[in-house]
């Protein structure tokens, strides 16, 4: 079961589903260029199409190379694997903590675990790495590009 031949298969279906899943919600967007610029569902869209090509890629290359693929075996449980796993984890949260905290603060607490999951410790530099990342998506997406953040539930 643990062979890479199984695992590139499991890979490979998941990211097709996943983006065809983001090409579909994207294209209740306007996906077409104006004097603005691309529509809102283009980039969504575009990322998903990218997403289905690699994962087809990826079939095609397991079903080419499944002699091989099938001799490589996979630790599922080796310590890059769980830390993957962990990074997984800590994404998920941060989708409920947008709805629960907001955009600022739920970025601010992954920004920190990943740097502690990363094994980065020095306070300092992970304070001032969150400060200035949320200042600059502030500049970049609140000032120039005058785009509202998620805010918490409780604000609402």
């Amino acid at each position: 079961m643990n062979n890479m031949a199984v695992c590139n298969y499991i890979v490979g279906v998941l990211g097709a589903v996943i983006g065809g899943l983001i090409m579909q919600a994207a294209s209740a967007f306007p996906l077409a260029f104006t004097e603005n610029g691309p529509g809102p569902g283009f980039w969504p869209f575009s990322l998903g199409a990218v997403l289905c090509s690699v994962a087809v890629f990826l079939l095609l290359y397991t079903f080419w190379n499944r002699t091989e693929l099938a001799s490589e075996q996979v630790a599922l449980t080796s310590v890059g694997n769980k830390r993957v796993y962990m990074m997984m984890g800590l994404v998920v949260l941060f989708c409920v903590l947008i709805n629960l905290l907001g955009f600022y603060p739920a970025s601010a607490l992954l920004i920190i675990a990943i740097m502690r999951l990363m094994d980065y410790r020095n306070i300092k530099v992970i304070a001032l790495t969150t400060v200035l990342t949320l200042v600059f998506i502030y500049l970049v997406f609140g000032m120039l590009l005058h785009t509202t953040m998620p805010q918490s539930i409780f604000l609402e």
